[in-house]
């Protein structure tokens, strides 16, 4: 079977909704007990399960509630714990010998799967581990099933290229815009604190306008971020959009804590103080202005100024998609700001100690996508996130949008 079949495989056995969301935050759950067990030396032993290693035709839905009881006789070791990883996969850790167990365990998984035309790849199909020797190879295996590569299709050239945007086709969309119902383009995004169980729940969540979705429908066949002068004349539109989107009645008034983008001379303009004056008392202190760092940088005295009356109307401000690179240049204390998004790279992780970051309460560690990015925000003191592996718990929020936690 191919890398591609195999990853096409994978893709089907994906669940959706809320197993997809489970089989998330059991790695994260799993990430974090290994990193622990790691630090503090604790011994464990653990065993991963590899079915999407299989072709698709060999592992059904009967199949995988069979290998999930196949595990059973190991939860009866000291301290088991089973998890449910994404595509199929599963893990299981404990305390003390269990070779019995665990012999029975993968004895029945491999026979399950094996027949006489096409014998399991037994090797990859079960993996143990004994931490904290094999925390790094654990790791770095949950890391793979968490953020697997994707075999890219080859490269074809486009007869519809992206043109770039011009003053006419922003025309087009402004007038456009001044007659859409925005709220179909609106969009959200949680922003999660972990909890000391580990698992995620919401803090707050951001609120935005997608701009890849209004070029396609009012601009299709132009690339809005070509040309930064007009997409930022652009944004300062969908800005009044979205403030009067937010002012209009009862759009507010069961909402939780949020955030939304907005540049600087948005902060004093009309749109946003018909917002301030229909802000819910609930809501009053609880609202975070996020601002780009290129805007602030633009016209620092208008930076200043639009600071200090966000301030003064209880309003926190937050400067996003901060780079490992931008990094030593954003004071949040000489800016005056609240709060710092760090977008999680490569670069990130490999941040020295010449680098001081601000106080971790407040950072939020965006693009929080892999493992990685939880073990190293979770050494660092980092508590909150946005990404695919900070999955909120629906079941402690109330309706979709609101926040039970405030600040």
């Amino acid at each position: 079977m191919t890398s591609a079949a195999m990853v096409q495989a994978a893709k089907r056995r994906e669940p959706e909704g809320p197993d997809a969301d489970k089989a998330r935050q059991d790695v994260a759950r799993l990430v974090t007990l290994v990193n622990d067990c790691m630090k503090a030396g604790i011994p464990r032993e653990a065993c991963l399960v590899r079915l999407s290693a299989l072709p698709e035709e060999r592992v059904k839905p009967l199949h995988l509630r069979l290998a999930r009881s196949a595990l059973e006789p190991i939860t009866q070791a000291d301290r088991a714990q089973l998890f449910q990883l994404p595509n199929g996969d599963m893990a299981a850790i404990w305390r003390g010998p269990a070779e019995a167990a665990a012999n029975a365990s993968r004895t029945t998984i491999e026979h399950m799967f094996t027949d006489d035309k096409a014998p399991a790849p037994t090797a990859r199909l079960w993996e143990a581990f004994t931490l904290p020797a094999d925390g790094d190879r654990l790791l770095a295996a949950l890391n793979a099933l968490a953020h697997p590569r994707k075999e890219s299709p080859p490269a074809e050239p486009s007869p519809n290229a992206l043109a770039q945007l011009d003053a006419q086709a922003l025309t087009a969309i402004e007038t456009a815009l001044a007659r859409a119902d925005v709220s179909h383009f609106a969009r959200r995004r949680d922003i999660c604190m972990r909890m000391p169980d580990a698992s995620f729940r919401r803090r707050w969540e951001k609120r935005y306008l997608s701009v890849e979705d209004i070029t396609q429908s009012l601009a299709p066949g132009h690339a809005t971020r070509l040309e930064p002068w007009l997409f930022r004349r652009l944004t300062r539109t969908l800005d009044r959009r979205m403030l009067a989107l937010l002012a209009a009645n009862g759009e507010l008034r069961d909402a939780g804590p949020f955030a939304i983008n907005l540049n600087v001379a948005s902060v004093l303009a009309p749109e946003f103080l018909r917002l301030d004056e229909s802000l819910p008392a609930t809501l009053r202190g609880h609202v975070i202005i996020d601002l780009s760092p290129a805007d602030v940088m633009a016209d620092p005295s208008a930076f200043v100024f639009a600071r200090d009356f966000a301030h003064s109307r209880g309003y926190r401000l937050q400067l996003r998609n901060i780079t490992a690179e931008l990094l030593p240049v954003f004071d949040l204390h000489r800016l005056g700001v609240d709060i710092m998004e760090l977008h999680w790279s490569d670069a990130v992780a490999s941040i020295g100690p010449e680098v001081i970051l601000p106080n971790a309460s407040s950072v939020v560690l965006s693009h929080a996508n892999t493992p990685d990015a939880i073990i190293w925000g979770l050494a660092h003191g980092v508590t909150l996130y946005r990404g695919e592996m900070a999955i909120p718990e629906r079941s402690r929020t109330g309706r979709t949008g609101q926040s039970l936690i405030l600040h």
